[in-house]
């Protein structure tokens, strides 16, 4: 059985659990952290910045947060922060260079305006001397230069047509690579981003020979390259960053599960189905289904776990010890289950989210032969699922 996805939503822990938390020593920095301000150091930052103040500035506060988060041990809030600051801000230097772009294309293309209007003067020039010519039928050697120049303008307008439409497609590679960096091209589809990226470099190099039409094939290989590498890549990206949002996320909850007071702990594997058991005592007197007196506050820690990983499908399963027919040990067990899901819905919890059942005795911690072992057994389990 497969858990959905849900977004994480952290609400405000106890105090005696922001101490606790506040003295654990500060985890590893999250590779999502890690990344963002490798990325920071890129050479263009400060042209990129002056530019894009917004998108830069935005990814300041996402990654502020992050480190933040990561100093405060929430690795999870850290990780989420970090990749959207890395989102503004790979974006932003791909705004960027996409700018850059557009003023060299709009260059290239004032400098073919004014040979289209130099060719268009050469053209009346030529006109009007060659109906000269053939008025005063001389000068046939004047007739060859002014042939000439026509060639040389109109080769001269071909060669910036070629330019500039080299450049357009030079730029829209470039955007493509740059897509696909934001979505780890380089790690997940290596191939097809390796062959962009030297496409990209082949190109170069034929624009520098002025060997136009080459370089604009080089350009298209380039940029359907990048654009499958993107494809390619992105769902698993966004796998990744989700598994290490999980993993984050269910090493925060044993944390926080070990924390609690009066209960005990244990995580538990079936397959690929992860359950993380907390198991409290003492709620009941014998033989009876409602919570004992002063108990009910025992339950305030776990159903405030509850609610701050609101992701988490929760099992409440009641247990006994063997004294007594099984059946009705079972609807004992049941019914104090049913108790103990009454007690944590008061308390805010989201009754949708719990699934109650009652084990009676069948499933024993202990030796049932003794009082400590018979206490340990007659208890309620509250069980956190997850992949």
């Amino acid at each position: 059985m497969k858990t959905p996805s849900r977004s994480v939503r952290w609400l405000a822990a106890p105090p005696a659990l922001l101490m606790w938390l506040g003295a654990c020593a500060t985890p590893p920095k999250p590779t999502a952290l890690v990344s963002y301000e490798d990325l920071k150091r890129d050479p263009n930052m400060e042209d990129t910045r002056r530019r894009f103040p917004d998108l830069v500035g935005a990814s300041d506060q996402y990654g502020d947060r992050a480190t933040k988060e990561w100093q405060s041990n929430n690795l999870e809030d850290s990780t989420k922060a970090a990749l959207l600051a890395e989102i503004k801000l790979k974006t932003a230097l791909a705004r960027d260079a996409q700018e850059q772009a557009k003023a060299r294309l709009q260059a290239l293309t004032t400098e073919q305006t004014k040979a289209d209007e130099t060719l268009a003067m050469v053209d009346k020039d030529l006109t009007a001397l060659t109906e000269q010519v053939r008025l005063l039928d001389s000068n046939k050697k004047l007739s060859e230069q002014l042939a000439n120049d026509q060639q040389r303008a109109t080769a001269e307008r071909e060669k910036l047509s070629a330019q500039l439409a080299t450049e357009e497609k030079r730029a829209a590679a470039q955007l493509s690579l740059r897509t696909a960096d934001t979505v780890d091209a380089n790690k997940y589809d290596p191939a097809d981003y390796g062959a962009a990226t030297s496409m990209l470099a082949k190109a170069d190099a034929e624009i520098k020979q002025g060997n136009w039409s080459a370089a604009q094939a080089s350009l298209d290989v380039a940029k359907s390259r990048a654009d499958k590498a993107t494809e390619v890549s992105k769902p698993n990206y966004e796998q990744a960053a989700q598994a290490q949002q999980n993993r984050a996320r269910d090493e925060a909850l044993k944390r926080d599960a070990t924390s609690l007071p009066g209960v005990t702990v244990r995580p538990e594997q079936k397959g690929e189905l992860q359950r993380l058991i907390i198991a409290v005592q003492d709620l009941f007197t014998r033989n009876q289904t409602a919570l004992a007196p002063g108990k009910d506050g025992a339950l305030d820690p776990v159903a405030q776990l509850v609610n701050k990983y609101p992701s988490y499908p929760v099992q409440i399963v009641g247990h006994t010890d063997n004294r007594g027919k099984v059946g009705e040990l079972i609807a004992l067990s049941q019914a104090r289950a049913q108790a103990v899901f009454s007690a944590l819905v008061a308390k805010g919890v989201d009754a949708k989210r719990l699934m109650v059942s009652g084990q009676g005795p069948n499933e024993p911690v202990a030796d049932n032969r003794t009082p400590a072992g018979r206490a340990k057994n007659s208890r309620v389990e509250i069980i956190f699922l997850y992949h």
